[in-house]
């Protein structure tokens, strides 16, 4: 059993003597000398997708420190932000709020958290495939950061079934908004890196139907979370530029009895919708489909009908001034604006073009240099006075636990407003500028006089135009 405080306890990476590895009994409520009520409560919780990262190091998984207290903080913080934004006029309202009961740097000096928080791990996980990530792996999609590089070995995972338990005390006047944080955290959110694409996953070992919604539906997840709003109408006001739920749209899929099946499912919602080339017959070059490529080979789809790849072409010239092996298609080159309508999934977006030309099987030829694709190049955005690199991804894709002990794949995308004056930009590798005529707004997905050639594009928003999508797949919201 590893024990952890808000440090790490000088027990870690020893065997706890028999006495210490009991069960402790559970603590009263009391007060600080001077202080509020104070109240405790633990819940008992088990990993269900693999972890990766959460250590201090990138890339890395804590071997000694499995479940790392600063690293729940993190995440706590986050989806009580996301519960409560709506309730501040400003983000430094809200700031301020987040301050008083959580801790953190502000005025003249830090503020103490008045939430503790501590945790026993019961069960630690193996240390998880130690191979590089290869296509058709359960889960490549979302571990593809893991995969090996010319630079970096790779990164190491661990594999589901970790057990911990969880304890939390607090001001008794705060104990539903803490309880309702970790709700959140437990069926939105997960540990480690890769949240937002399902890992680290987690549900509750014991009183499931106190954590855990019966169904998906908006009426029992009100009800878990004592009314508080959730999904429906965006706010009016409050702080539009965190992540909220309130205004949130959660769309969800049928039951699976096994977490990974659910986990699976929902990723698939956003690979297809953004890379899916349909079956061989699909085709037609310059034509509006249903598939965002076009049909290649079973291992190298063909061209993408996202107009990124054609709008790069036209922006980034050879220094030669000859064409590229693919020639921006009409209906994205005509415009001379630019649009890059997965930056709303999240920033920074990195692109590789295809460098190798499609040889004989088993064969691999690099294309001559009057048939080269650009280099690499990446999506960032910019403020209005300098280039920022990260924009989190408001979409969520996992499995989300029930109290009936099954799992529902779900895709949430979290209520936010874009930022002020930003706008994205597109930079070629290791340039600091970004590329004139690239800016384009972060809602923008076809500029003006293009067309689609993939039939979602002509949604009023990237939201819309996923959800629309992955209703037609069957799956049901919120």
């Amino acid at each position: 059993m590893t024990s952890t405080l808000d440090e790490p306890s000088p027990m870690v990476g020893r065997e706890a003597p028999p006495n210490l590895a009991q069960k402790e009994p559970p603590r009263r409520d009391r007060r600080y000398l001077g202080g509020p009520l104070v109240q405790s409560f633990q819940v008992r919780l088990r990993t269900t997708t693999p972890i990766l990262g959460g250590s201090p190091e990138p890339r890395q998984v804590d071997t000694v420190d499995v479940i790392r207290v600063p690293s729940i903080r993190g995440h706590l913080r986050f989806w009580w932000r996301a519960l409560h934004g709506h309730e501040c006029p400003t983000a430094q309202a809200l700031a301020e709020r987040e301050r008083a009961l959580w801790g953190g740097v502000g005025g003249e000096q830090g503020t103490r958290s008045r939430v503790e928080v501590r945790v026993e791990v019961e069960r630690a996980s193996v240390t998880g495939n130690p191979d590089n990530v290869k296509p058709g792996d359960t889960g490549a999609y979302a571990l593809w950061p893991a995969r090996a590089s010319n630079t970096e070995s790779a990164a190491p995972q661990l594999n589901a079934g970790l057990l911990f338990q969880l304890h939390l005390r607090a001001p008794l006047e705060h104990m539903t908004e803490v309880e309702n944080t970790v709700r959140a955290w437990i069926l939105w959110g997960g540990y480690g890196g890769r949240t937002r694409r399902g890992l680290g996953g987690l549900t509750v070992v014991d009183e499931l139907s106190r954590w855990l919604p019966s169904t998906p539906a908006r009426e029992d997840l009100r009800k878990l979370f004592h009314g508080l709003p959730l999904l429906g109408a965006a706010p009016a006001g409050g702080a539009r530029q965190v992540p909220l739920l309130q205004g949130a749209r959660l769309f969800h899929g049928r039951t699976e009895k096994a977490s990974e099946t659910a986990w699976v499912n929902a990723l698939a919602w956003l690979r297809d919708f953004r890379q899916d080339q349909g079956p061989r017959g699909n085709r037609g070059e310059g034509s509006t489909s249903h598939f965002a490529r076009e049909w290649g080979a079973p291992k190298r789809p063909g061209r993408s009908r996202w107009p990124e790849a054609d709008k790069i072409r036209a922006l980034v010239r050879k220094p030669d001034g000859t064409a590229w092996a693919h020639v921006p298609r009409a209906a994205y080159s005509t415009s001379r604006e630019a649009s890059w309508p997965r930056a709303g999934f999240g920033l920074p977006l990195a692109t590789r073009f295809q460098q190798n030309a499609r040889p004989s099987p088993g064969e691999r030829q690099v294309r001559p240099y009057a048939e080269r694709e650009p280099d690499d190049v990446e999506l960032r955005w910019h403020d209005g006075k300098k280039v920022r690199e990260r924009f989190a991804s408001p979409l969520i894709v996992k499995a989300m636990p029930l109290a009936n002990g099954t799992f529902v794949p779900i895709a949430l995308w979290l209520c936010r407003a874009w930022p002020d004056h930003g706008h994205v930009v597109l930079l070629r590798k290791g340039h600091r500028e970004h590329v004139p005529g690239s800016e384009a707004p972060f809602e923008r997905l076809l500029a003006p006089g293009d067309t689609a050639l993939y039939a979602p594009l002509r949604a009023s928003s990237l939201s819309e135009a996923f959800f629309s999508w992955v209703k037609a797949r069957g799956a049901k919201e919120s």
